[in-house]
C-alpha cells in the first residue's frame, strides 16, 4: 500500500474515530494521547510493582536502608503471589478485597503488604496509568503488642539477671535498663561512646548489614533522629562502667563495648539468646530484652518524671524536642532524673564503706525507733493518768455524815 492510501486510511479512521465520538457523547482525545492509555493498559502488575521498587525512596528523598529495602521486597513479593499476570489497570476493588479476605501469613505482613499496594497504586494514579486506587479499606488492625503487658523489671530481678549473665557482657543489663537502650544500640556502642569527663553517654549508632541485608554487621545510624542522643551518665553508673572498660582487651577508642567473643561486633540475637538464658534463670521468662528499655522508661514515670521529661528520657520518635548536645545532658533536672532511675534499677555494689554507711543508717533508724515508742508508751500513760483522775464519782443516794 502506497503512501497516499497509508494516509487516507488514517484520515478514514480518524473521521470514524470522531463521529463515534460525536454519536457517544465521548470527549475526543488526539492521537497520542490514545497511544499512551493504550500503552497504559496494557502496564502489568509485576512489572511496574518492580519498577516501583527500583525508585523507591524516603519521604525525604534519601534511600531507605537494606533492611528496610529487604521488608518492602518482601512485601511487594506477596503482591505479585496474587496479581501477578494481572493488567495494573484491571485490578478493581473487589479484587484488592479478594486478597485482602485470603491473607493468611499474619496481621504484620499484611498490613506491611497493604500499605505497599496503597503506595504502587498512590504511584500509579499520579503518573496517570490509572484514574483512581483500588485500595479503600483501612489498614488491618494490629493486635495489641503482648510487649506492653510484660511487667517492669524490679531492682532485685535485674541483679539476678545480672549475676546470671557472662562476665564480659552483664553489663547490657543495666545498659538497657538504665538508659533505655535498644538492643542493636548496645552492641554499636564503643569507647568513645562515654565522655566519663563531663558525664556523657553518646549514642550514635545502630546496625545494618550490607546490600541485601546481608553479610557482615556493620555501624550505622540510629533507628529516628530523636533516638540520636547525648544521655547523662548516673554517677552511681560510673565505677561499675569503668571497670567493665578496664577488662576490656580492646583499648582502642573505637572498640565495642560489648565484643563479640572473636572480638568485633556483637550480633544482637546472640546477645538475645545469651539474656534470654538469664532471664529464665532469674524467674522471668516473660521479660524481653526490649522490656529492659520499657522498664527505664517506667521508673522515670514512677520516679517523678514530667512527661515531657520522660519521652525525652525514652527518645521516643515523636518527642516535641529531644535530647540535645551535651547542654541537654548536663541539665540539672534531667541528670536528676537519670540518677533516680540508677538508684532504683541497680543494687550498690556491697563494699566495707557501703556497709558501714548501711548499718550507721539502720542503727539510727533503730534509735529513732526505740524513741518513738518511748515518746508513746509515756504519752499513753499520760493520758490514763488523766482519764482516772476526770473519773466522776458514783451517787450512793445517802446523805454524807455531818
Amino acid at each position: 500500500m502506497g503512501s497516499k492510501a497509508l494516509a487516507q486510511a488514517w484520515l478514514d479512521g480518524e473521521q470514524d474515530y470522531l463521529e463515534h465520538c460525536q454519536r457517544d457523547h465521548e470527549q475526543w482525545l488526539p492521537p497520542k494521547e490514545r497511544e499512551r492509555l493504550l500503552e497504559r493498559d496494557e502496564v502489568l502488575f509485576s512489572d511496574y510493582a518492580a519498577q516501583f521498587l527500583e525508585s523507591y525512596r524516603a519521604a525525604d528523598g534519601s534511600q531507605l536502608t537494606e533492611a528496610s529495602m529487604r521488608k518492602k521486597r518482601e512485601a511487594v513479593a506477596h503482591l505479585t503471589g496474587f496479581f501477578d499476570g494481572m493488567k495494573l489497570s484491571d485490578i478493581t476493588e473487589g479484587d484488592v478485597n479478594v486478597w485482602l479476605d485470603g491473607y493468611n501469613d499474619g496481621v504484620h505482613s499484611q498490613r506491611h503488604a497493604y500499605q505497599t499496594l496503597k503506595e504502587i497504586f498512590a504511584k500509579a494514579v499520579r503518573e496517570g496509568i490509572v484514574e483512581k486506587s483500588p485500595c479503600t479499606r483501612p489498614n488491618p488492625k494490629l493486635p495489641k503488642s503482648k510487649q506492653s503487658d510484660i511487667p517492669a523489671a524490679t531492682q532485685e530481678e535485674l541483679e539476678l539477671i545480672y549475676r546470671a549473665m557472662p562476665d564480659y557482657c552483664r553489663i547490657v543489663v543495666y545498659l538497657g535498663a538504665v538508659f533505655g537502650l535498644r538492643i542493636s544500640e548496645v552492641c554499636a556502642l564503643q569507647r568513645r561512646d562515654f565522655d566519663f569527663k563531663r558525664g556523657v553517654l553518646h549514642v550514635r549508632h545502630s546496625l545494618s548489614r550490607g546490600k541485601g541485608d546481608v553479610g557482615e554487621l556493620r555501624l550505622k545510624g540510629t533507628k529516628t533522629e530523636s533516638s540520636n542522643a547525648d544521655l547523662p551518665i548516673p554517677d552511681g553508673f560510673v565505677p561499675m562502667l569503668r571497670q567493665h572498660m578496664t577488662e576490656l582487651r580492646d583499648k582502642a577508642p573505637e572498640a565495642m563495648v560489648v565484643p563479640s567473643r572473636g572480638g568485633g561486633i556483637m550480633n544482637p540475637n546472640t546477645l538475645r539468646g545469651i539474656f534470654d538464658g538469664a532471664r529464665k534463670a532469674a524467674g522471668r521468662p516473660d521479660l524481653h530484652f526490649h522490656t529492659l528499655r520499657a522498664t527505664a522508661i517506667t521508673t522515670a514515670a514512677v520516679v517523678g518524671g514530667t512527661p515531657k521529661k520522660v519521652q525525652q528520657y525514652g527518645r521516643h520518635a515523636d518527642a516535641e524536642i529531644s535530647l540535645q548536645l551535651y547542654q541537654r545532658a548536663a541539665d540539672r533536672g534531667e541528670k536528676r532524673l537519670a540518677d533516680k532511675v540508677f538508684d532504683s534499677l541497680v543494687a550498690p555494689e556491697r563494699t566495707p564503706k557501703f556497709v558501714r554507711t548501711e548499718l550507721a543508717t539502720a542503727r539510727k533508724r533503730l534509735q529513732d525507733a526505740r524513741d518513738r515508742v518511748q515518746r508513746l508508751e509515756d504519752e499513753l500513760e499520760a493520758l490514763e493518768s488523766e482519764k482516772w483522775r476526770r473519773k466522776p464519782v458514783k451517787a450512793t443516794g445517802t446523805a454524807p455524815r455531818a
